[in-house]
């Protein structure tokens, strides 16, 4: 099996695992409570705080975990809302901002007129279809005050929320390495955040998987980066070789660094219906998507690629490939070299090019 879902769900990190049975296994209480246990429990929480405040140049009390980035992002666009009249939503932003639109303080931002009595913004970061990224800095001009979902760049690209733009931003743990089930929201003004929020029992277990996936990719971004360029962009350049009528939604990386993630490429198969090409992958042995998982079952064409400029039919032919900076499952970061075999992983991107390129043929005939 081949597997190019990774902006879908990533495969844990051993790392990650390891802190999450070493906290699982060896019982503390509650962490709120205030009994011994219950002040060992809030240590291990405070101790997984501090190593994501590192790793994103925050304070940990500015760390605020939750049961997933869309929990995270409900947060922040609730907190938005309790200091403005009115929020933007991008429309290139995940369906977790905005599905907000239906509510009647939302309104999409690319029609907000400048001047307008909107003076907050959600806006993503890197796209999770096409993997582009975006400047937040002229956006934050027009705003008093921006939230970005960071879910596809949190453990992939250097943050420092401390310079940051944006007064609240969201991720996810299961995207870089952590288990399901743990996401952050990171807060300028935390007590505003919670004010609005009563949070659950904290899994301990989980914010100290969090932490150590996110302490490992940051501690290695540009080496594991490196790696997923070449993956990216050979993958690319096979696709195009194949099938020269292919167009890429994106970026090749090399030359485009600041704008396009190595980690995500989306490709339209023109006369070809995306849905019915996935399946046909998968059942090929390739596992790859049609867009965001969460919307994987919605016919509609992209909306995301729509938002960027693309054609409904081109938008109906596009399928997402995302990449991890290693594609052999039963590697792991402990193996020498954090199980990085370069040689490997591109004989697995040929093989897959190979595959796409068979199953696109065959629909064609």
């Amino acid at each position: 099996m081949i597997y190019l879902d990774h902006a879908a769900t990533s495969p844990p990190l051993a790392t990650a695992m390891r802190a999450f049975c070493a906290s699982a296994q060896s019982f503390s209480g509650n962490p709120n409570s205030v009994h011994e246990l219950g002040r060992q429990a809030n240590r291990q929480l405070e101790e997984a705080k501090n190593l994501v405040a590192y790793c994103l140049s925050c304070e940990p009390d500015q760390v605020i975990f939750t049961s997933s980035a869309t929990q995270a992002c409900d947060l922040a666009i609730h907190a938005l809302f309790e200091s403005h009249a009115e929020v933007g939503i991008s429309g290139k932003d995940h369906a977790a901002t905005y599905y907000f639109l239906g509510k009647e303080f939302a309104r999409n931002d690319d029609l907000i007129p400048p001047g307008s009595v909107s003076k907050s913004v959600s806006h993503i970061h890197t796209s999770n279809e096409t993997g582009t990224i975006w400047d937040l800095i002229p956006i934050r001009r027009r705003y008093d005050e921006i939230f970005s979902d960071c879910t596809a760049a949190m453990g992939k690209f250097p943050i420092c929320f401390k310079t940051s733009p944006a007064a609240l931003i969201a991720g996810g743990g299961h995207k870089f390495g952590a288990p399901v089930g743990v996401g952050v929201l990171i807060a300028k003004d935390p007590e505003k955040v919670r004010s609005i929020y009563h949070p659950a029992t904290p899994s301990v277990p989980l914010a100290a998987a969090f932490a150590q996936a996110l302490y490992f990719r940051t501690q290695h971004l540009e080496e594991l980066g490196a790696c997923a360029v070449i993956l990216h962009d050979r993958f690319i350049s096979g696709i195009m070789n194949e099938m020269p009528d292919a167009q890429l939604n994106g970026k090749f990386v090399i030359g485009n660094e600041q704008t396009q993630s190595p980690y995500i490429a989306n490709i339209s198969f023109p006369s070809i219906e995306n849905h019915a090409l996935v399946l046909r992958l998968s059942a090929d042995g390739l596992m790859a998507s049609s867009g965001a998982a969460c919307e994987s079952g919605n016919n509609e064409p992209s909306r995301v690629l729509l938002e960027e400029g693309y054609s409904k039919n081109r938008a109906r032919s596009a399928v997402r490939f995302s990449f991890d900076y290693k594609l052999d499952l039963t590697a792991d970061e402990l193996q020498p070299n954090f199980g990085i075999d370069i040689t490997r992983d591109i004989a697995i991107v040929d093989e897959a090019v190979k595959i796409v390129a068979r199953n696109v043929k065959e629909m064609r005939k």
